[in-house]
C-alpha cells in the first residue's frame, strides 16, 4: 500500500508540475495575457490585488512543502488565515472604494470628455448637448426667467 501511495503522489507531483511549466510557457510567449490581473477598472495599477496575489501565493508554496516534508496536512496557524483575511479584506474594501468613485471606473480621457461637454452646456446654455456617442447630458427645459 505504501508504495503504490508514493507512485500515485509523484504522479501527481509530476502532472501538476508539467501543468505549471505549461501556464509558464504560455504566459511566456504572450498567449495567455497577463496585463489585467493586477489593473483596476480604469487600467491603473492595484497595490490591493498585488499584495492579495502575493500572500496568498507565499501561503500556498509554503503549505505545498509543508505537506510534501510531512505526514499528512499541517495545522495551519490561526495568524496566517488571519492575516490571509486581512489581504482579502484589504482588497474588498480598495474594489468598493474604486467603484464607489468616478475616478476609478472611467479613464482620465472619458473624464475629460464629459467635462467638456459641460463646459459647452455651460457655455451655449443649451437644454441638451449632442455628441458622437448621443446626448451627453440633459440641462433644464424652461428657460424663461421667473417674474
Amino acid at each position: 500500500m505504501g508504495t503504490m501511495l508514493t507512485v500515485c503522489g509523484y504522479g501527481v507531483c509530476l502532472f501538476m508540475g508539467l501543468f505549471c511549466a505549461t501556464l509558464l510557457w504560455l504566459i511566456w510567449t504572450d498567449r495567455i495575457d497577463l496585463s489585467s490581473i493586477l489593473s483596476e477598472a480604469n487600467g491603473s495599477a492595484s497595490m490591493s490585488r498585488l499584495q492579495l496575489l502575493i500572500f496568498t501565493l507565499v501561503i500556498a508554496i509554503s503549505l505545498f512543502i509543508l505537506i510534501e516534508r510531512g505526514n499528512g496536512f499541517p495545522v495551519i496557524p490561526d495568524g496566517v488565515l488571519t492575516l490571509l483575511g486581512i489581504s482579502a479584506s484589504t482588497y474588498a474594501v480598495g474594489k468598493g472604494i474604486s467603484y464607489s468613485r468616478e475616478e476609478g471606473v472611467t479613464t482620465a480621457e472619458e473624464r475629460a470628455s464629459v467635462r467638456a461637454t459641460s463646459r459647452a452646456m455651460s457655455a451655449t446654455g443649451a437644454a441638451n448637448v449632442v455628441t458622437a456617442a448621443g446626448a451627453a447630458s440633459r440641462g433644464a427645459t424652461d428657460t424663461t426667467p421667473d417674474a
